[in-house]
């Protein structure tokens, strides 16, 4: 079993890129194209792990990350901002406001799927994105 993960992202070239990345390494992804209908898939589908990009419309991540942390049952899926913001500070305000992890883009192919992997449970890691 590979884990499910729900890709938030409002630039149709970027969401299929991570889609692309993600699926040769045998994970199921999920997709929402803004904010809002961002959140309502993953309360209702209850991914293994979220992407977020900060800069979107209707919900911005800031904003998707404090309504899924806002639920309990949120607080341990690992949520991680992947964004073209990266001015000095911009990680640590995305780590203050709940994300996981900060990868910036544009994403590095070779190296994105072991950063996402690395969050989630052995069991649930696509043959491949281990490293090993």
């Amino acid at each position: 079993m590979t884990a499910r993960i729900l890709v938030i992202e409002d630039d149709a070239f970027s969401r299929e890129l991570v889609r692309y990345l993600l699926e040769r390494q045998g994970y199921t992804v999920l997709e929402a194209e803004e904010g809002g209908a961002g959140v309502r898939l993953a309360l209702s589908a209850y991914p293994d792990l979220v992407l977020c990009d900060l800069q979107m419309p209707v919900l911005n991540g800031y904003e998707v990350v404090r309504s899924l942390r806002a639920n309990p049952a949120w607080h341990t899926v690992p949520v991680i901002a992947v964004t073209a913001f990266s001015m000095p500070g911009d990680r640590d305000t995305a780590l203050a406001a709940g994300f996981d992890d900060y990868v910036t883009k544009p994403i590095a192919p070779e190296i994105f799927v072991q950063q996402i992997s690395a969050f989630l449970p052995p069991a649930l890691r696509a043959l491949g994105s281990s490293g090993a």
